[in-house]
């Protein structure tokens, strides 16, 4: 292989890399960003939990939840 061979080979490569590098950073993003929204989406579950939790202690205890309707 001749000088003009191997420079187009290396050329290749850092191109190959380059494009690489970037799509690791994307991924990058992509996934600090899914983490970000997974644990604020957990806070508000959590706070959802607590909410019903509380309305359930204020309904009175002779109500029945799911009772089937009637007309079953």
């Amino acid at each position: 292989m001749n000088d003009a061979d191997h420079n187009a080979r290396i050329n290749r490569l850092e191109i190959m890399l380059s494009e690489q590098e970037y799509t690791i950073e994307s991924l990058n993003s992509v996934i600090t960003r899914q983490t970000r929204d997974i644990l604020e989406l957990n806070q508000q579950l959590d706070l959802l939990r607590l909410q019903l939790q509380e309305f359930k202690k204020q309904l009175p205890q002779t109500t029945i939840i799911d009772e089937k309707p009637p007309h079953y």
